[in-house]
């Protein structure tokens, strides 16, 4: 079967993969939509020299193949964790999932975006998720995504009536954006530089947005703050300067979390000062744990959170490596690719 690999780097391309053989508890399913992330790009573009697997982890689908002892069954739409916290260790006793130190041990595999995914016994067992009737699998897809924005409004929660600054207009700044909005926070503010971006940002997932390449950010929160600052930040941009920014931009007794992965060796130089007497928290948000899957999936049955404006491309299985170049390019929001279709690239 064929799968996308990045072995090679900045030339992602279709190879052949094992075909998976089913074991205990096991199950085989075939995608019919899987969505393009930053790790994707970042995996791309570095290239991956564990041949083992292929990009894409956002991934909804059919289950076409199960061991006689699963639950699952045969034509189940699902969509299906990446990965999967032991569940017996501190961390997953104490709700920090993703710090699980066998959190990679089970895995989807090769990955998304492959022609059939193997979902080991632990993954189908507590890590798969069924399809609401009436959801689609392209809204589906994006489950695993807003699960991970749960998971930063978990790990710096937000309260009705907060004002909450959303440091980076990409997919993840406008879902964390519209997260924020549905906990109740107002404003909600969302700052970047790409005007397409702001533009689908403004009303649909935010109350302000700011262009940073136009207008300083601390002045322009302060004037939506009454001169606090942000009571909330999150820093869905892979920087330490958006970082810095986030800090600045944050109200004395407020919160910053670094949600977006950085580059390894990236650091941010910290007024000790400032954090001693302005008493803000700082912390990191990484990854999701089923519990956030199975909220965001509901969340998309319900409609509350409508993720449709952050589509803004389809690509088909033989077009998913000009999918990856699409968000690379940062030309529009969210590509995905759909299986067993003609995809057609960007929405016109």
């Amino acid at each position: 079967m064929r799968g996308l690999s990045s072995r090679k780097p900045g030339q992602p391309e279709l190879i052949e993969f094992p075909e998976p053989e089913l074991g205990v508890g096991e199950v085989i399913l075939a995608p019919t939509v899987c969505g393009i992330c930053s790790t994707d790009v970042k995996m791309a573009t570095r290239g991956e020299s564990d041949a083992r697997y292929a990009l894409g982890h956002e991934v909804a689908g059919e289950i076409i193949d199960v061991h006689p002892s699963s639950k699952w069954s045969v034509g189940q739409r699902v969509v299906a964790a990446p990965y999967l916290p032991c569940g017996s260790c501190v961390y997953c006793h104490s709700g920090q999932v993703t710090l699980c130190p066998d959190l990679f041990k089970n895995s989807i595999v090769p990955g998304g975006l492959a022609e059939r995914v193997y979902i080991p016994a632990a993954i189908a067992e507590r890590g798969l998720f069924l399809v609401p009737e009436g959801l689609s699998d392209e809204v589906a897809a994006l489950t695993e995504p807003l699960g991970c924005v749960l998971k930063g409004l978990e790990d710096t929660p937000v309260a009705a009536g907060d004002s909450v600054l959303v440091i980076g207009d990409g997919p993840m700044g406008l879902l964390m954006a519209a997260a924020a909005r549905m906990r109740g926070a107002w404003p909600v503010i969302v700052a970047g530089m790409t005007s397409h971006r702001l533009a689908v940002a403004e009303g649909k997932f935010a109350d302000v947005v700011i262009d940073v390449s136009r207008s300083e950010l601390r002045s322009s929160v302060d004037r939506h703050t009454q001169d606090r600052g942000a009571d909330v930040v999150f820093v869905v941009v892979p920087s330490g300067e958006a970082l810095a920014s986030g800090i600045q931009g944050v109200r004395a007794g407020g919160a910053v979390n670094a949600f977006a992965g950085v580059p390894p060796g990236t650091t941010v130089e910290l007024d000790l000062r400032k954090l001693h007497y302005e008493q803000y928290h700082l912390t990191g948000s990484f990854g999701v744990g089923p519990a956030h899957m199975a909220k965001a999936l509901r969340f998309l049955e319900s409609g509350r959170i409508d993720v449709s404006p952050i589509i803004t491309a389809r690509f088909s299985f033989e077009e998913a490596s000009d999918a990856v170049a699409y968000a690379a390019k940062r030309t529009g929001l969210k590509a995905v690719v759909l299986f067993g279709s003609r995809g057609g690239g960007p929405d016109e």
